[in-house]
């Protein structure tokens, strides 16, 4: 589109967009308001401007963090937000013309757990899922695990190193779900 390069991973059943990432928006040098500006935007600013381009109100979110930082030797807003069905959006906002640098958008596909108990699985179960994917591999074999909270949601992490090849998972701690796998040779 106008000689942008966007990159978008869409699953091939539901037609559900899973990631997407693109340049910045067509306002790139303005502030929010729309002026050329040589002040910092303020907190509120910068998150209006990822809500404008995202297409959402402060309403329809919840914001994870907000942090202005140094990169590249100029001041950005670093955003981070979900929606109530838990889709993830990352910002990188210019402090000075309320410009998107960059961003970045997850489908989480998070289930929350059931409201009559905890709803996760333990660390246990997460070990017997991930090596019931690597045949003839045992919990000897699991050289990393550790259990993460990534934006408030539970996953299991880890490395199995068996037969040549180093095997490396994301475990959804609610369902058991296999979020993450590669397998590389040694």
């Amino acid at each position: 589109m106008n000689g942008n390069s966007y990159r978008c991973d869409i699953d091939a059943l539901t037609g559900t967009v899973i990631e997407m990432s693109g340049p910045p928006a067509e306002n790139a040098g303005e502030t929010a308001s729309g002026t050329s500006g040589s002040t910092v935007l303020t907190e509120s600013e910068a998150k209006a401007a990822a809500l404008a381009h995202a297409g959402l109100s402060s309403s329809q979110v919840t914001f994870i963090s907000c942090s202005l930082e140094r990169d590249d030797g100029r001041q950005i807003y670093d955003i981070e937000f979900y929606t109530s069905d838990y889709s993830e959006y990352d910002y990188e906002i210019d402090a000075l013309t309320g410009a998107v640098i960059q961003y970045d958008y997850d489908a989480e596909y998070y289930t929350p757990p059931a409201s009559g108990g905890s709803g996760t699985i333990s660390a246990s179960k997460a070990r017997e899922i991930a090596l019931a994917q690597v045949p003839g591999a045992s919990a000897s074999d699991i050289r990393e695990f550790e259990m993460d909270y990534d934006d408030g949601h539970l996953e299991y992490e880890g490395t199995i190193i068996y037969n040549g090849m180093e095997y490396e998972f994301t475990i959804d701690g609610y369902s058991g779900a296999i979020r993450e796998w590669e397998a590389d040779s040694l």
